[in-house]
């Protein structure tokens, strides 16, 4: 099997049912240990094998339709692996988490099913805020996670901007930062507007390669 190419370098189309995904955000890495939540493979309760090189995967990229491939494929079909390794032995998780750019954020579960995904911080993007790309109310949206300061207090803010800067955003779910992490793990989501269907998302920190 070849590997497909979408028309779009920021898109790649899955070899194996073809969806259309992002990417640069929509993948979930398989690596796990210090600072990582999950390792993939957990996640879809997997063995793999690359539909590409048919080989069993000893680093498994999987996309948001549940497909997996070797990451060497994955990176072959224009998908983006961070530069180095965000978690080197010598490293501390505090200076993880200044590596933003080599985070995913995993929201998984939430009541509202758009804003579930995995999101990543882009070049120029400001620190904290994590984005991926996706569908409401039929128009393409841009989906963010970002701080924002309330009446002196910080907050997780999920929400989601159409791009026109004459429309607010569509706020779903908040949660009060909690100081001693740089993410939004271990916080308490709650709906932040009516949009926040129930039940809250369930928020998962990784470090990608």
């Amino acid at each position: 099997m070849t590997a497909h190419h979408s028309a779009s370098s920021d898109t790649l189309k899955c070899p194996t049912c073809s969806c259309i995904h992002h990417a640069k955000t929509d993948v979930f890495g398989n690596r796990k240990g210090r600072g990582c939540d999950f390792d993939v493979r957990e996640i879809f309760g997997i063995t793999a094998t690359c539909p590409i090189c048919l080989d069993d995967c000893t680093e498994v990229v999987a996309l948001p339709c549940g497909h997996v491939l070797c990451k060497a494929d994955y990176q072959r079909m224009g998908g983006f692996v961070q530069n180095g390794s965000a978690n080197n032995n010598n490293n501390t998780q505090e200076n993880n988490e200044e590596s933003n750019d080599s985070v995913l954020i995993t929201v998984r579960r939430a009541g509202q099913h758009g804003v579930n995904g995995t999101y990543r911080r882009h070049h120029g993007d400001a620190p904290n805020r994590y984005t991926q790309l996706g569908r409401f109310n039929a128009a393409d949206v841009e989906y963010c996670i970002e701080i924002r300061i309330i009446d002196g207090t910080k907050f997780w803010y999920l929400t989601c901007h159409t791009g026109n800067p004459s429309e607010a955003p569509v706020d779903f779910y908040k949660a009060r930062v909690n100081e001693r992490c740089a993410y939004p793990s271990r916080v308490t989501w709650e709906p932040a507007t009516l949009y926040g269907l129930l039940p809250s998302p369930r928020v998962a920190v990784s470090y990608f390669e």
